[in-house]
């Protein structure tokens, strides 16, 4: 190729490198976040061996060794581009005929790949396979002496794929796609074609005599997804792409034909980008992690601009609201779903249960928290600890003063790369605990978590709960917030009236005359006797709201002039 198309090929490939980490660090980000807390990679010997005990393990733990930088999500999106990056380069470099107009052809299995990787289960290691079988299928294919390099592919198969599984089979199908186009001694090519045939399908049934894995995870991979019945779909397509490009390659010759490859390229990564993205999990791994990381003002800037409409994305904007103080005030300025959006029930798996879990936390309910946190660590479908979780359980542990456990899990984050600063100053806090009051956080919740009161969980008598949080302490005014959120989202205004008279500050904020005057309404005959903190203004509102209500106005109608009151939630809302 000239130089001039050189500039152009490489154009190409650093406008698609450049778009993927725009993509990922701009548009995914919380993706990224989401993928760093599902694992622990751990320096040490045991980790490594027990991660190479299984086919695919080398290749996993390399993947664990890059993905540990995703917590940060600029360093994350950086090598999940470079990953792209490589994965497009060595397809390049794998075609046998080269042409400037085949070159876009080049850039589909990275697109496929890049597809892959925007589903939140898609794990690193399969980039990390496809990369790793690309490079050896090219250096093999440096091997002169043909039937040397055959035997070298045949025999090193077992070992691409106890290193990185089940993608290995990339290997011999490139050498064998590039021997055919270079037209060898076509009795050797069967040869070749026939025994890395058999070798394929042997491998994952040798494996399976030793390995706890069912045979249809070992010949799509272990490593590849986190969940192990799922089929990783769109990194086999990736896969499939790199002899469809080697093999269309060879019709696209002439330059004018360079134009179709980038079409097909443009069309497939924008038009099944939008398909393959999850933005409604992205928005809710975007709640969990601000909320992971104090940003209580962002989450409420986040719910204005856009209304919170699920379970976890309503429990994080309510705990905001309580972290800034707000939630008596403009509760329900923001979507609101019953109960289920304050303290939502334990849900079986891996993920909601975390939000959930840090909820309890700040609350003071620190076993509860702890239950929540553990049960969300042995719910991960690939069995594999989170380093964020692991953290969260050291913290509950210590608080509760069980420091042999804490130490337990202090261990384990010790061998990492980003926790392992804060596993040692939290180490040194068990070895002297009656420094560990010296801590704010651990001071605060050791003075607020339930002490005097033994109670079984319970979701249907939580504002017992909160309650009794609130009396053994109260400086806990997130407790008594969100005792008087539960009433009034369970639309139990009796009780709520009850545990209002316990307030000493606050009590006359927005929401809480709304409800008293609500509660007035339905109670007595007339305002005679209402508290008088109640403002002319919420009883002449109130007198307008049922005017309109009354009147058979249309829930929009009424949404739109009382959708941030409580009396909107009480008649339109958790029917």
């Amino acid at each position: 190729m000239t130089r001039k198309q050189n500039i152009i090929c490489s154009a190409q490939s650093g406008i698609f490198t450049l778009l993927a980490f725009a993509f990922f660090n701009f548009a995914y980000p919380y993706h990224i976040h989401y993928q760093e807390q599902m694992q622990m990679f751990r320096f040490g010997q045991d980790y490594f061996m027990e991660s190479l005990a299984v086919p695919g393990g080398f290749g996993d733990w390399i993947g664990g060794f890059l993905v540990q930088f995703f917590y940060y999500a600029p360093a994350g999106a950086f090598i999940l581009a470079v990953l792209l990056g490589l994965i497009q380069f060595l397809t390049w470099k794998n075609i046998e005929k080269k042409s400037f107009a085949a070159y876009p052809l080049s850039l589909l299995p990275a697109v496929g790949m890049f597809l892959f990787l925007c589903d939140e289960n898609a794990l690193v290691t399969a980039s990390v396979a496809v990369i790793a079988s690309l490079t050896s299928a090219y250096l093999l294919m440096k091997i002169s002496k043909a039937g040397l390099r055959n035997l070298i592919t045949i025999l090193g198969m077992p070992v691409m794929y106890f290193l990185f599984g089940s993608i290995s089979i990339l290997v011999p199908v490139t050498v064998a796609i590039n021997i055919c186009l270079r037209k060898e001694d076509r009795r050797s090519v069967l040869i070749f074609s026939l025994a890395a045939l058999a070798m394929a399908v042997a491998l994952p049934l040798i494996f399976r005599t030793f390995s706890p894995y069912p045979l249809i995870r070992l010949v799509f991979g272990v490593h590849y997804h986190r969940y192990h019945h799922a089929i990783p779909l769109m990194a086999w397509v990736s896969v499939l792409l790199v002899p469809a490009a080697m093999l269309l390659a060879a019709a696209f010759r002439k330059d004018r034909m360079m134009a179709a490859g980038l079409a097909l390229v443009i069309v497939s990564a924008a038009g099944l980008t939008p398909l393959f993205a999850d933005m409604d999990k992205e928005k809710l791994f975007g709640y969990d992690f601000m909320a992971r990381m104090g940003q209580w003002n962002k989450i409420l800037t986040v719910s204005s601009k856009s209304a919170p409409d699920s379970p976890i994305a309503v429990e994080c904007t309510n705990l905001a609201l309580a972290k800034t103080g707000h939630m008596a005030s403009d509760m329900f300025r923001f979507f609101q779903n019953g109960p289920a959006g304050l303290l939502p029930e334990f849900t079986r798996d891996h993920f909601s249960p975390v939000p959930t879990g840090t909820v309890y936390y700040h609350l003071g309910m620190v076993n509860t928290a702890q239950t929540f946190f553990f049960e969300a660590q042995e719910g991960a479908p690939d069995f594999q600890k989170s380093a964020r979780l692991t953290q969260a359980l050291a913290k509950t542990n210590l608080i509760n003063g069980d420091y042999e456990v804490a130490r337990k899990y202090v261990g384990a984050l010790k061998q990492t790369l980003f926790y392992r600063k804060w596993a040692k100053e939290t180490e040194l806090l068990l070895d002297n605990p009656g420094r560990i009051n010296q801590v704010p956080e651990y001071a605060w919740l050791r003075s607020v978590r339930m002490k005097e009161h033994d109670f079984m969980f319970s979701q249907e008598e939580m504002d017992s709960m909160l309650g009794l949080l609130y009396l053994e302490n109260e400086s806990n005014t997130m407790a008594m917030d969100y005792l008087l959120a539960w009433c009034l989202l369970r639309k139990d205004l009796p009780r709520f009236f009850e545990c209002h008279k316990l307030l000493k500050t606050g009590y006359d904020a927005r929401h809480y005359q709304e409800a008293i005057v609500l509660y007035w309404a339905l109670t007595h005959e007339g305002p005679e006797g209402m508290p008088e903190f109640v403002s002319r203004n919420t009883a002449a509102g109130f007198t307008k709201f049922l005017t309109a209500l009354q009147s058979g106005r249309d829930e929009a109608a009424m949404q739109r002039e009382f959708g941030n009151t409580y009396w909107f939630y009480y008649y339109y809302r958790f029917k």
